[in-house]
């Protein structure tokens, strides 16, 4: 993933830390260090909230990762970011029960989280009652996003109750778990509630038109964050206000594109007049037959016309790059090449482009002969003539 550094894979999902995490990491050690009065001790135990912090979000991406997975749906990695974390799921399931459990298994991981905390408090940390009372007291407080603790702090030591730092993590990371679960369900796309409601609105009005409302919904909400962000100078709402906004529309957008394409098959689409290229051709000839064509990626065959695999356009500027023009073809090839039948509904072929970067797809009939080719260039001339 370019722009991140891999941390490790877990559950075979690789997982990413994004550049700009660096930034937060050198705002909270500014802000810490700035602070001239803080011990070590609270410097140390608020850099562990704050990787505590970060593993809740993490456990809360792997929850839509491993439920996808049980539907069929493969998760390419998960990205640590400043605003959170990102799940890149291949594609979110039709079915309107699937999305529904693969929407929610993230909040309720935080939901679980959530309830180990209030255990682990209730019967270890804070056993006496003036001390359960204080971690109440100290979580209802932040979840209201009251960051001013002075009220409280007085008050605990006129109980004399010590709560040491180690002791404030646990109600702090509380809090911010329950603020994910509060926050991820309002009904907006990208956040799970907004995904949530699509999927209860698809059970009775199908998945193209449960999109187009739930992206309306979506954007007005989003407009009321902006507005607010502007109104309390609060440049984080504003901001996530704009991301909503976009991200719901763009949903939108691609659940009409797929409406569009289930309605296609690669039979409507695929380009009978195409070039082959011959294994043991050099590469001297594919880079003379894209500077002269239109062709970006080519298909490959062995002298009896059977398929080789594909030569993409990377692999072919690679070689004119390095003047590696006398290199036999079949020394770069994609193998295996994505190949799809005739009747295959056009919305798999664009995923296939789109999604797994597959460059070009090779078309068959019945008998497995190959009748034509899909590549971007004819997806794009097919959206452009369909609009």
């Amino acid at each position: 993933m370019r722009g991140s550094l891999k941390l490790f894979s877990w559950f075979k999902i690789p997982v990413y830390l994004h550049w700009s995490f660096s930034l937060l990491v050198l705002f909270l050690l500014y802000m810490l260090i700035g602070e001239g009065e803080l011990s070590m001790e609270v410097v140390i135990w608020q850099l562990i909230l704050f990787v505590a912090l970060f593993g809740s979000v993490l456990l809360h991406e792997f929850g839509h990762a491993l439920m996808a997975r049980k539907y069929g749906v493969h998760t390419q990695d998960i990205i640590l970011t400043p605003i959170g974390g990102i799940a890149r799921l291949e594609r979110m399931p039709e079915q309107p029960k699937q999305e529904l459990w693969v929407a929610i298994a993230g909040p309720m991981v935080n939901v679980v989280i959530a309830i180990l905390l209030v255990l682990i408090a209730r019967f270890v940390v804070y056993s006496g009652e003036i001390e359960w009372y204080f971690f109440k007291a100290f979580v209802q407080n932040w979840i209201s996003l009251n960051a001013d603790d002075t009220d409280l702090v007085l008050m605990l030591q006129d109980t004399e109750v010590y709560f040491s730092e180690a002791k404030l993590t646990l109600p702090r990371l509380m809090a911010v778990n329950l603020m994910m679960v509060l926050f991820n369900m309002i009904p907006a796309f990208p956040m799970d509630g907004g995904r949530i409601l699509r999927a209860l609105l698809a059970m009775q009005l199908g998945r193209s038109t449960a999109t187009r409302a739930a992206s309306i919904i979506g954007q007005v909400i989003a407009v009321i964050f902006v507005v607010l962000g502007l109104y309390y100078s609060a440049f984080t709402l504003t901001l996530i206000g704009f991301f909503v906004f976009t991200t719901a529309r763009s949903e939108n957008s691609m659940v009409q594109l797929e409406h569009l394409l289930g309605d296609f098959k690669a039979l409507d689409v695929q380009r009978t007049q195409f070039t082959r290229l011959r294994g043991n051709d050099w590469m001297h000839t594919a880079i003379e037959q894209m500077a002269r064509g239109l062709e970006r990626n080519f298909l490959v065959v062995d002298l009896d016309d059977q398929l080789l695999g594909a030569l993409k356009e990377e692999e072919i500027l690679k070689a004119a790059k390095q003047k590696n023009t006398s290199s036999e073809i079949k020394n770069h090839l994609q193998v295996p090449i994505d190949i799809v039948h005739e009747q295959e509904s056009l919305k798999y072929v664009h995923f296939l482009i789109s999604q797994k970067n597959a460059g070009i797809v090779a078309v068959v009939d019945d008998q497995m002969q190959l009748t034509g080719v899909i590549d971007a260039a004819g997806l794009q001339n097919f959206f452009k003539i369909r609009s």
